[in-house]
């Protein structure tokens, strides 16, 4: 890295250091969510509103991740505060449902392909966990298939094949389940069918030789974490096919993908899972998740016949979640979500045209209101395609993004909002170029 652009970052985030050091005494490395961690230490926000994060030196940025893709209507809107304040004043958690899950379960259910009934958690984790023990509920079978490189949270079964060392993850055609943590249950490898992403022939091979075995395929119809990278539709209708062949149920993992259109990437690829898992933001900016999908399938929650799969969890659908998150869904609008692919091909297109001019080899990624920069010209088709990039460049860009007063996620991965517009993608345009020119 330009040793110009890490003294400017040391030199204005001071206070930040400080606050980090200090948290390193009580948490691991200072912090509680190793996909925010960036060397040297991350900034400590103070207060966020609209489209502005300020930090505790005061610096104000303006933010293009917005809280990992959460903040789809920007930092503190006011009909979500409206309408947590009003649900504060009537008590924060009950022992009993509430009136907001209801209002916030029939808006899911009326924009969600899949979705004939719902039920929430508080997190994405939680909710992918569910989707994959109701599939071996509901299938009896025990094993599912999941795409190398994707990430549908923190437990157990789906910590595997993440982040690959090169060469750990066998063959392309053949691809072995790699452990992305210690500490998982013995046999957790034995459970996962790993397939490439993108690639109908591949896939299909791999889904057909273990057919009977399978009681589910999961996938992101965008890849978060690897770059949002979206599927090629005749892929996603091949796990379609394949799975309503052979018994298995298909699962989307659309905790991030949601963004894309009012019924989220289902509705964008023209794909119906038989199952789904949402999160971020449904919440309006609070804990959340939800997994929902066919009737037959998530009658196994019933409590009045069962329930044959046990679901608990105290702050379940609790009452100032499900307020944010009903007023934020009823803001996004089919016009919202038009405004905001308009601005963020806005963006994508000044990337291209500033890597061009500055001949920076550079592919854009994403679809609807999410976009991914990787410093390739080589097409982008799965996970290995995109571990092979660039990423020393990405790193140094991310600080010199940083620098020029733009928030991003460490590996250039962004999200609108609501609170952005053409000002502040021109000025993100300009400060890119700027940013790119002192890498070199």
């Amino acid at each position: 890295m330009p040793s110009d652009e890490l003294s400017k970052y040391l030199e204005t985030t001071a206070k930040s250091r400080a606050i980090w050091e200090e948290a390193c005494r009580y948490l691991p490395d200072g912090d509680s969510r190793n996909s925010i961690f960036w060397k040297p230490y991350p900034i400590f926000t103070e207060s966020a509103q609209g489209a502005v994060v300020t930090d505790a030196d005061g610096v104000e940025r303006l933010d293009f991740i917005n809280t990992m893709t959460t903040m789809i209507l920007g930092h503190g809107p006011e009909p979500v505060l409206d309408a947590v304040r009003q649900q504060i004043d009537c008590g924060l958690a009950y022992n009993s449902p509430n009136r907001h899950q209801v209002d916030l379960a029939r808006i899911l259910c009326e924009r969600v392909p899949s979705f004939q009934q719902v039920r929430f958690t508080n997190s994405g984790t939680e909710a992918t966990l569910n989707t994959i023990r109701a599939a071996r509920a509901f299938t009896g079978r025990h094993k599912f298939a999941k795409v190398e490189g994707g990430y549908h949270g923190t437990h157990d079964a789906v910590m595997v094949s993440l982040r690959i060392p090169a060469g750990a993850g066998g063959d392309y055609d053949n691809p072995q389940p790699v452990a992305s943590s210690a500490g998982l249950a013995p046999g957790t490898l034995e459970q996962a069918v790993i397939i490439p992403y993108n690639d109908v022939d591949t896939a299909r091979s791999i889904l057909e030789a273990h057919r009977d075995e399978l009681a589910a395929v999961i996938v992101e119809p965008v890849m978060g974490s690897v770059g949002m990278l979206p599927a090629e539709p005749e892929y996603l209708q091949m796990l379609r096919d394949f799975t309503n062949a052979s018994g298995a149920l298909l699962i989307f993992d659309e905790v991030i993908s949601f963004r894309v259109a009012p019924g989220g990437s289902q509705e964008y690829f023209g794909v119906t899972p038989d199952l789904t898992s949402l999160g971020k933001i449904i919440g309006g900016g609070f804990p959340v998740g939800a997994f929902g999908g066919r009737s037959d399938v998530m009658s196994l929650y019933s409590p009045l016949t069962g329930p044959v799969v046990a679901h608990a969890g105290t702050f379940n659908a609790n009452p100032v979640t499900m307020a944010a998150g009903a007023a934020t869904m009823q803001e996004l609008t089919p016009n919202v979500y038009r405004r905001l692919a308009e601005l963020t091909e806005m963006l994508r297109q000044g990337v291209r045209t500033i890597c061009a001019e500055l001949e920076q080899p550079v592919t854009v990624t994403g679809a609807g209101s999410l976009f991914g920069i990787h410093f390739t010209d080589r097409p982008l088709r799965n996970y290995r395609d995109i571990a092979a990039a660039d990423k020393t460049l990405a790193e140094q860009m991310f600080i010199g993004m940083l620098n020029e007063g733009f928030l991003l996620a460490p590996n250039l991965v962004g999200a609108m909002s609501m609170a952005l517009g053409e000002v502040e993608v021109d000025a993100f345009v300009r400060a890119f170029r700027r940013a790119l020119l002192r890498q070199r």
